[in-house]
């Protein structure tokens, strides 16, 4: 087993990164387009899209409300039923009240709780991923997670992950995108996670010299000792909203616009009680001097200063720039022409920052469709584990083995560390180190070794079954074609799956 995982790895780093020329014909664009607005296609599915024309499977996955789920939400409703639930319901149901000196039972039971949300979120993900005939919507939610990242192990954000999936993402990624930012700077879940929900206008002197004076006296006055808590200014929000959020990082703005910017947001907290739960803005919190951004004097004060701000930079040019080129890199390549994300550009200026309309015009511009592109993306782990798994028409019965599998990927679903959200280009995903992780999954699926995943013999047990033949297509190089005939001799189709999985060729898109 060794050997062959040591094997394939070589393979996989012996071949250059280019899938290599590509014809144009029109089942080559329908394979393109099942891999970039799809995560990959299953048995059948290039053969389903010609059939009902390329362009017009296009159309209707830019409008996936025409789509009809009803069945399939059904099953991810008890699959994962908080993603359903309001956040108070949420917090009803799976965040029981801390108690003093609690037994170890009820902690114990806390911990099962927390830990029952953050599985049903990341297993509805990656069920949704494989199995959603909303395919493109899938897609594009999977940018936004990453663009929107919050951290699931941090704090609270375990049980409002699954209302942030729901009421930002998904309510708004084909919608306009000065709605999602606003939804995702009221959201309690992001609140906290950069710590805005903590942010408080800084005590003036004369309050610094009540808490200064009462120092650690066991008999502080009650109004004195809530000047103490927790006060004073977070910034990590305001930064994170213009560097990952709007603008872009280091674009015309200065420390002191972060700061400014980091002014108008106090006050924006979150109510996390079981009874009622959601955005609170605290007037008694925020800052009420006046600010100046960008060099210009604020108008207004209080929460609509804050919206209207937010807004601001939800339509400044350099957001809408920022967030074109992301979605070039996302669906075209990882250095998109300059034609196309200037194009692009003007789409979503010209709407408001109408997302379809700018999904649109990336996927019918001459771009996105030039032969140049096609599999000219590799992978990250979340694509490479959902398209093998859509491949071999696999049916999931538990993620727990291939959420753990992704971990070791470096790619755990909702655990971001960073608030940038997990890599979309290459070279963020080359190290050989990871990479066997790659190849271990493809070895295990194909031999029907990958536990919680049911792999038929439709699949594996003929060499002319629908899998090994669409792989078999592939614009393989000869290095790949040798390896999997010498891997078929002594190993069978479950040899030559796997060795096919783990190709170079597979890994790109």
């Amino acid at each position: 087993m060794r050997l062959r995982l040591a094997a394939g790895l070589l393979l996989l780093l012996s071949v250059p990164l280019s899938a290599g020329a590509q014809t144009s014909d029109e089942r080559a664009f329908a394979q393109h387009v099942l891999n970039r607005m799809a995560f990959g296609p299953r048995p059948g599915d290039v053969d389903r899209v010609l059939k009902q024309g390329v362009n017009a499977w296009i159309d209707q996955q830019l409008k996936p409300s025409s789509i009809d789920i009803e069945v399939f939400d059904d099953e991810i409703a008890k699959l994962a039923p908080s993603l359903y639930l309001s956040l108070a319901d949420t917090a009803k149901r799976y965040r029981p009240d801390y108690k003093k000196n609690e037994s170890r039972e009820q902690t114990k039971k806390r911990n099962q709780n927390r830990a029952a949300v953050q599985k049903q979120l990341r297993d509805a993900v990656l069920r949704r991923a494989i199995d959603s005939p909303r395919q493109f919507e899938e897609v594009m939610i999977n940018f936004w997670r990453n663009h929107f990242s919050i951290d699931q192990n941090k704090n609270d954000v375990a049980w409002m992950a699954p209302s942030f999936e729901a009421e930002v993402l998904r309510n708004h990624a084909f919608g306009k995108f000065e709605n999602m930012l606003i939804a995702s700077a009221r959201h309690p879940a992001m609140l906290v996670y950069l710590d805005n929900n903590i942010s408080q206008k800084p005590l003036t002197d004369q309050q610094q010299r009540l808490v200064d004076r009462y120092g650690e006296n066991e008999n502080v006055p009650r109004s004195v000792a809530a000047l103490g808590r927790e006060r004073g200014l977070n910034e990590n929000y305001a930064r994170e909203l213009m560097e990952l959020h709007t603008l872009g990082v280091d674009r015309r703005y200065r420390q002191r616009d972060v700061t400014a910017l980091a002014r108008v947001l106090t006050g924006w907290t979150a109510k996390l009680g079981r009874k009622e739960a959601g955005f609170r803005f605290r007037a008694d919190v925020h800052d009420t001097e006046p600010k100046s951004l960008f060099g210009t004097r604020l108008r207004g004060e209080g929460e609509r200063q804050g919206l209207e701000v937010v807004r601001g930079l939800a339509r400044h040019k350099l957001t809408a720039d920022f967030i074109t080129r992301k979605l070039c890199v996302y669906l075209v390549g990882d250095n998109p022409p300059e034609s196309l994300v200037k194009n692009v550009t003007r789409v979503f200026t010209r709407t408001k920052g109408d997302l379809p309309r700018v999904y649109k015009a990336i996927v019918t511009s001459k771009e996105f469709r030039d032969p140049a592109v096609r599999g000219a993306k590799f992978k990250t782990p979340f694509e490479f584990v959902v398209s093998a798994l859509r491949m071999t028409d696999a049916k999931m019965q538990s993620a727990d083995r291939t959420q753990k599998l992704l971990e070791e990927m470096g790619q755990p679903t909702y655990r971001c560390l960073d608030p940038d959200g997990f890599a979309d280009t290459a070279e963020a995903w080359l190290d050989p180190g990871v990479l066997v992780h790659r190849w271990r999954f493809a070895w295990d699926l194909a031999h029907r070794d990958l536990k919680g995943v049911k792999v038929t013999d439709a699949t594996v047990g003929s060499e002319t079954s629908a899998t090994l033949s669409t792989l078999a297509a592939l614009d393989l190089s000869q290095d790949t074609r040798e390896a999997v005939a010498e891997a078929a001799a002594s190993g069978g189709n479950s040899a030559r799956l796997a060795l096919l999985l783990g190709s170079p060729e597979f890994m790109q898109q």
